[in-house]
């Protein structure tokens, strides 16, 4: 049977370091969304969103922005606002209005995701930027 050597050793545990860091890079805030309301404007829909933002890491993360991607009119973000600080695995939500393109609103009817650019500041002060692809939330049951 072959030894293992420092290099082999070596080796292992850089890829799993890599390993460990990548599952969580990059995916610090995890979102999820339902439509509320829809109101057509001609070329144009406003659309109210129940956000639900989770925060996927073990360190505080302080949210300071966030914009609703439309992907009818590249790089011009729907609408942002501002949010709050979460604790390690803490959830926020909120209900906001964005004006959206009929054409990404279409989208999301054949199954494509709203996706939100969140900015903030993790536990060592480094503002940071991610796209945030939310997932669809079960609809509210009437009561």
């Amino acid at each position: 049977m072959r030894r293992w050597s420092w290099v082999s050793t070596f080796v292992l545990v850089m890829l799993l370091a890599a390993a460990t860091t990548a599952d969580t890079a990059g995916n610090e805030v995890i979102g999820f969304y339902r439509v509320e309301q829809v109101t057509d404007l001609g070329s144009q829909v406003r659309v109210t969103l129940h956000i639900r933002l989770t925060n996927n890491s073990a360190s505080e993360l302080s949210i300071t922005q966030v914009a609703l991607r439309d992907l009818g009119q590249p790089g011009k973000p729907a609408a942002s606002a501002a949010w709050a600080r979460l604790g390690p695995r803490e959830a926020t939500s909120v209900d906001n209005q964005f004006v959206i393109s009929r054409a990404e609103y279409g989208r999301w009817s054949r199954g494509g995701r709203p996706a939100l650019r969140v900015t903030f500041q993790n536990s060592q002060g480094r503002t940071l930027m991610r796209i945030v692809s939310l997932l669809p939330l079960s609809p509210r049951r009437a009561q």
